[in-house]
């Protein structure tokens, strides 16, 4: 029976926010808007005057935050964002990535520069980030959740698009003197608030499928995020564990059909899916999950460029997970069989065949009775012999002439 692996660890220290600088290509942040009946984050209609160049003059413009969810391996209950571009339509079935505030796809934008950090300010000091209770501090009135999000909006689109605020149209005089107390205080004390740009979200998971087979470590699966906690969870077959790079197995805490393993002091960073040598064939489901600060400031475009939507900024800093699944496959161990060696040899009976030699015939007999092998050492012989005679005769003569010679 399979089991499930979740894992939660303290991994690679560092701060999980995210930054104002440009997102890589395949950054794992991608919005969507979502119906704003569905949170109701409204404030009063306001008018404005200095339109946009070509913008036809409506008598009343809403104001909301626009809820967002993520769309491509993030989750979060709703990100609020703040409309930076008049007067182009919300298209609500188009996704939104993130680019540069100096990268408006719109060149009449004014929502660069000085003016973005402005906005950048207003964010930090105005609703949501702030409370009604801190407004009503800070900007010395009495202030509700309506009033505040017209005038932060009607703040915002001063900066990015150049318009005024001549008034709010909710239909009670305090309410409407309210939107335009704020607005001007806002206006009046923003600064060019500028921030470090921090890392981009990630988490990676490489590789994303590696096989083996059983007996073996697969991996290493190396995880890389910019979040300060991790969770692993794993679909196991019984008897293959999760190990770090030395092959050591994480501690667990078994709860049901789950382990669950915390401050693994980054551990998991790099592990390997270990699985056993009589292990059949199979597979491990891996799933790893960051959480990630979505920060306010975070400039939101159309995902495909060829296409025109409402560009938004995130309007405070959201909580979201990225996640990223991977996968472990293996193959049987090959069985290596040795041959059995009986415990008794069984008799066998050998049939005896008599070979008979046949004896040297005699010098000058015939050889036909031979089978013949090669030369015969006779003839060597006797002509070895011969020359020992030959030898000997020759000293004879030698010394009978010698004696001769002598008498």
């Amino acid at each position: 029976m399979a089991s499930r692996l979740r894992i939660g660890a303290a991994l690679l220290g560092a701060t999980a926010l995210l930054s104002m600088s440009t997102l890589a290509a395949s950054a794992d942040v991608i919005v969507k808007p979502v119906h704003p009946d569905t949170y109701k984050k409204y404030g009063y209609s306001v008018t404005l005057e200095h339109l946009p160049t070509g913008t036809e003059a409506e008598p009343e413009w809403g104001t909301k935050l626009i809820p967002l969810t993520l769309t491509e391996n993030g989750k979060a209950d709703v990100v609020f964002a703040y409309c930076v571009e008049l007067p182009t339509d919300l298209d609500k079935n188009k996704g939104l990535k993130e680019v540069d505030w100096n990268k408006h796809p719109n060149p009449n934008t004014k929502f660069k520069d000085e003016n973005a950090g402005k906005v950048f300010w207003i964010l930090n000091n105005s609703f949501p980030t702030k409370t009604t209770n801190d407004l009503d501090d800070l900007y010395k009135g009495d202030y509700d959740e309506e009033e505040a999000i017209a005038a932060t909006q009607a703040a915002i689109w001063h900066f990015s698009d150049g318009v005024d605020l001549t008034g709010a149209t909710s239909g009670k005089k305090e309410a409407d003197a309210d939107v335009v107390k704020l607005y001007k205080a806002l206006i009046e004390q923003a600064k060019d608030l500028k921030q470090t740009p921090n890392e981009t979200p990630k988490l990676e998971i490489d590789p994303a499928s590696k096989s083996g087979k059983a007996g073996e470590k697969i991996g290493p699966f190396k995880v890389t995020t910019t979040a300060t906690k991790l969770e692993l969870t794993a679909q196991l077959p019984d008897g293959v564990t999760i190990t770090d790079k030395n092959g050591t197995p994480l501690t667990t805490e078994k709860s049901g059909d789950e382990q669950k393993a915390t401050d693994q002091d980054d551990k998991i960073s790099e592990f390997y899916v270990k699985v056993p040598e009589n292990a059949d064939k199979g597979e491990a489901k891996l799933k790893v999950a960051a959480e990630v600060t979505l920060e306010k400031g975070r400039l939101f475009v159309a995902q495909d460029s060829s296409y025109r939507t409402q560009s938004l900024v995130i309007a405070q800093n959201t909580k979201i997970k990225l996640d990223k699944n991977a996968k472990a496959d293996w193959t049987k161990a090959e069985q290596t069989t040795t041959p059995s060696t009986p415990s008794s040899t069984p008799e066998t009976t050998t049939p005896t065949t008599t070979t008979t030699t046949p004896a040297a015939p005699a010098p000058g007999g015939s050889t036909d009775d031979l089978a013949s092998t090669g030369a015969s050492i006779l003839w060597p012989l006797v002509g070895g012999l011969a020359l020992v005679g030959a030898g000997i005769g020759a000293l004879f003569v030698v010394r009978r002439k010698k004696a001769g010679a002598a008498e």
